[in-house]
């Protein structure tokens, strides 16, 4: 520890700036800790900490001393802006909504400063507010059009499509190949069915910018998502360019298969994305193994012990122990991801196999958790899921539904329903129990984001499972389970659900109810309801 007692507060303060400076971040924190106690309210002392506590990955407790800066000094223009990127990471966007209203006021032209606070209105749903400030942002602004494409985004975001679509339009007549306008006017088309047009839109951001990873990627998956698997396995190959990539993309210095054969050859298989999209990779790996010699597949830690498990002849490793450099090591001969499996084993709807499930849960703990689940009742179980995680809020917004939404469904007699939701959501299971008088049964013993192999053996106990698009299908799907998924119409809409089909190419036991073109869920949940009925019906005869 650095004693500042033989050193002046200024010169203790610019030796803390050097050692942050130099990267001894530690050390300048000590020394500014020991200036505070001395002198408790010195702006510059609190703004040092903050940049410390950044640099060492603490961005609450940045925010902190950023917010102890603009009290002290409310015209500490640095710090208050500073304090803004904090909670922007933080996704505290009311309070960064108010602290960039004041740096407006006192920049009343900076576009940048403007177009930070609509985004921040936005956030915070307060579209009209967000519209005046981008039309103020609009005079300064040195691109224009960047901000008009923001303008026409509030409008989407407010419902009003053909305002969107007018402001994206008059954009696009002034720069035909501008590729944000080109995607987010295809995503309007999309939201109001005209597929067509859409689908065109996209295919010309593609080429405006050929070298454009992200424009590639959207039209690729646009392409799968109306089942023209030859050009657009092809083109998904792109998301591998991307900047922000989740894939392994680079890792192993081997080939990608390409069809060759692998009778006396090692490949190696690596998943991505979350685990619903590695569970749906693992589709194809039965049509793997009786190619090769050897398979090697790289997953999550979490579904390792189901692949395991399930694969008897393919060697499993984890994705964590990968990139901590703990990966095979056997060099394989051929390493292949989901399109380059994809081009060569699902080229046509007609080359996906009606299996009978590929994944195997836990038998004994299928049968402890189904007698706890049903105690003596005789009635059927069905898993529910209302639910998506998604890590893009605006698809996850779409995807998911309330489950108080889901009253004519839980209203039916004679079944037990049990909670396959992953999170917290306690509350609206009880609201449920208030309202509805039906009880769902909530085993806390299960998290699928603790043992994906636990809450596998859950899914297996029941006898139907209904959700929304996300982990909950998959995991059903693979198992053989009939499972019914509610597919939203537009936005949060996956490639592999396509567009048109009310059953699943990847999971034979899946049905499909598509959302109606909107934001309504309610007559896909009436229609479910009317098929629980019929379905419960048939399951009592049975029994």
């Amino acid at each position: 520890m650095t004693k500042i007692s033989s050193m002046t507060l200024e010169q203790a303060f610019n030796n803390a700036v050097a050692l942050m400076n130099s990267g001894q971040y530690e050390q300048a924190k000590d020394i500014c800790l020991q200036i505070r106690k001395v002198r408790p309210k010195v702006p510059d002392v609190h703004h040092l900490l903050g940049g410390i506590a950044f640099k060492l990955g603490d961005r609450e407790g940045a925010a902190d001393h950023f917010s102890q800066v603009v009290r002290l000094n409310p015209d500490h223009i640095e710090a208050r802006t500073n304090l803004v990127k904090m909670l922007r990471d933080l996704n505290r966007w009311k309070e960064a909504e108010a602290h960039l209203t004041i740096l407006a006021r006192g920049n009343a032209d900076d576009a940048a400063i403007l177009k930070d606070l609509a985004k921040a209105q936005v956030q915070i749903k307060k579209y009209d507010e967000a519209l005046s400030t981008l039309q103020r942002a609009l005079s300064s602004h040195d691109a224009p059009h960047i901000i008009q494409c923001e303008i026409a985004d509030v409008h989407a975001k407010k419902g009003e499509l053909d305002k969107a679509a007018e402001v994206y339009l008059s954009v696009l007549k002034e720069r035909p190949h501008f590729v944000p306008a080109l995607q987010n006017l295809s995503v309007i088309r999309d939201i109001q069915n005209r597929m067509d047009d859409a689908l065109r839109l996209q295919q010309t951001a593609a080429e405006a910018e050929p070298e454009n990873a992200d424009a590639r990627t959207h039209f690729a998956l646009s392409l799968l998502a109306r089942e023209n698997f030859d050009r657009g396995w092809s083109e998904y190959n792109w998301r591998l360019h991307r900047t922000q990539t989740s894939t392994l993309h680079g890792r192993f210095d081997a080939p990608y298969w390409n069809g060759e054969p692998l009778e006396d050859q090692c490949i190696l298989v690596w998943t991505e994305q979350g685990p619903g999209d590695e569970i749906l990779i693992s589709s194809m790996l039965p049509d793997v193994l009786v190619r090769c010699k050897k398979c090697i597949v790289v997953c999550t830690e979490r579904l390792a012990p189901i692949f395991e498990r399930s694969f008897e002849n393919v060697e499993v490793f984890t994705r964590e122990a990968v990139l901590k450099g703990n990966g095979p090591t056997e060099a394989p001969d051929f390493q292949a991801s989901l399109s380059h499996l994809g081009a060569q084993l699902r080229t046509a709807p007609d080359s996906f196999p009606h299996h009978h499930g590929y994944l195997r849960a836990d038998d004994g703990l299928i049968a402890e958790l189904r007698e706890m689940y049903r105690a003596d009742q005789n009635q059927p179980l069905i898993g529910i899921s209302w639910h998506s995680a998604n890590l893009a809020p605006d698809a996850a917004e779409r995807k998911s539904t309330l489950l108080q939404d889901w009253k004519d469904i839980l209203l039916t007699p004679n079944v037990k329903f049990v909670s396959l939701q992953y999170g917290d959501h306690d509350r609206e299971i009880t609201n449920a129990k208030k309202h509805f008088d039906v009880k769902i049964v909530r085993d806390k013993s299960v998290d699928p984001l603790v043992s994906m192999d636990r809450f596998a053996a859950q899914v297996a106990a029941m006898d139907l499972v209904i959700s929304v698009s996300n982990t909950t299908v998959h995991v059903a799907g693979a198992l053989d389970k009939p499972v019914w998924t509610m597919v939203p119409a537009s936005l949060g809409r996956i490639w592999y659900w396509f567009l048109e089909r009310d059953t699943s190419l990847w999971y034979p036991s899946m049905r499909l109810y598509r959302q109606d073109h909107g934001t309504s869920w309610d007559r896909t949940i009436g229609a479910i309801a009317h098929e629980l009925k019929l379905w419960k019906d048939k399951a009592v005869k049975a029994q």
